[in-house]
């Protein structure tokens, strides 16, 4: 049953995650139809997070007055009915609001899941559990470029997005008939100003902004990049967005076992470290060889930062506090490192060039680690 459980969970968390990886391999496909500049393509993920923050924000009201399962499920109905309506806009502000409501529609998930998970598996098989939950988003950078490469060469793009949401909409009722059920807890929302007032939450918010930045940024512009600045076509720049995801698949599955053993704090900074330094070898790589090569490493290096910071929010908090400490770390996280850093790096592409925004990231998330400081002062 446990098993089970953590499949369904696994294939929710990779159609919501997709929410975050669909538009990105179609963004020179807007900006060739809609004819709009690549401040403008960048700005979607914005919007995308902008929705996502509200939504996880609400988390805990709508948990405290529904249940886990139903706040889940209608998290996965809201993004099916914008999937539905994504593969009907035909203007740049359409798509924008759309990409809103996707957004509206994903950010209750984590919040709920990460203590459910919690609550059916043992202290000790955390971290594999988070490991193997959190390759459903590794796997989201993986297959989406390479199934959208394949498909655009025969269809149209919004012939899949229509079977992606039929895909979804059966994940999520298998969800709906095999979860287990979880009834509403009306004090859920008690003690959650303390919460926030704590500084252990904001240190590790900017730590867990940075590391979202380098993912999400990176793969956001990475197609742009790519065909703008390399010269690749649009089915050969998702084909690479899809190979360099292969690292982190393989990465995100195996830390799970090391985690365990070698604590979640200095795994942490490793892994931000690393992820920095690789972003910025990202920018300096002049050879496509060696640029894939970078591509891979980063990718595996970023993916494995947020089952380990799962572990840690986990034993960082109380069972009651898991859900509002997730969701408010998910929240400034998302709107920052999954929206304003897109957008800066679109409008970097459009004044100055990608690789030099690129770097600038690569630079600031290497820095980031200092954060590391006084947060380990406050874990002892």
């Amino acid at each position: 049953m446990k098993l089970l459980l953590l499949l369904l969970f696994w294939c929710l968390w990779y159609f919501n995650f997709s929410s975050r990886t669909i538009l990105s391999p179609l963004l020179p496909v807007f900006e060739n139809d809609l004819g709009i500049s690549h401040t403008l393509a960048g700005s979607l993920s914005f919007y995308l997070s902008a929705g996502y923050t509200l939504s996880l924000l609400s988390a805990g009201w709508v948990t405290a007055r529904v249940g886990s399962k139903k706040s889940i499920a209608l998290s996965a109905t809201v993004y099916l009915i914008s999937l539905f309506l994504l593969r009907y806009s035909n203007s740049y502000s359409s798509i924008a609001a759309v990409s809103f409501f996707m957004g509206m529609g994903t950010g209750l998930y984590l919040p709920n899941a990460v203590p459910l998970l919690t609550s059916v598996f043992r202290p000790e098989s955390w971290g594999r559990a988070f490991a193997v939950h959190e390759t459903a988003p590794t796997f989201t950078f993986l297959s989406i470029p390479l199934l959208m490469a394949l498909f655009l060469r025969f269809f149209d793009w919004r012939d899949f997005i229509l079977i992606f949401a039929g895909a979804c909409m059966i994940a999520t009722c298998a969800f709906m008939i095999f979860a287990p059920a979880s009834p509403p807890q009306p004090g859920k929302g008690k003690g959650v100003t303390r919460l926030f007032r704590r500084k252990k939450f904001w240190i590790f918010t900017l730590v867990w902004t940075a590391a979202s930045a380098a993912v999400m940024a990176v793969f956001t512009i990475l197609p742009l990049l790519l065909v703008n600045e390399l010269g690749m076509s649009v089915q050969t720049a998702n084909s690479v967005m899809g190979i360099s995801r292969i690292g982190a698949l393989i990465a995100t599955f195996l830390v799970g076992f090391l985690v365990d053993r070698y604590g979640h704090m200095i795994m942490l900074f490793w892994s931000l470290l690393l992820t920095g330094i690789s972003t910025v070898g990202i920018a300096l790589s002049e050879y496509f060889p060696l640029l894939l090569t970078i591509l891979i490493l980063q990718s595996a290096f970023s993916m494995i930062f947020f089952p380990i910071g799962l572990v840690a929010i986990s034993r960082m908090t109380e069972p009651h506090e898991r859900s509002h400490f997730t969701g408010g770390v998910g929240a400034c996280s998302v709107i920052f490192g999954g929206g304003v850093a897109p957008l800066a790096l679109g409008a970097a592409g459009d004044l100055w060039s990608f690789q030099n925004g690129i770097l600038i990231l690569g630079i600031l998330v290497t820095a980031s680690c200092l954060l590391f400081i006084p947060l380990r002062e406050l874990e002892k």
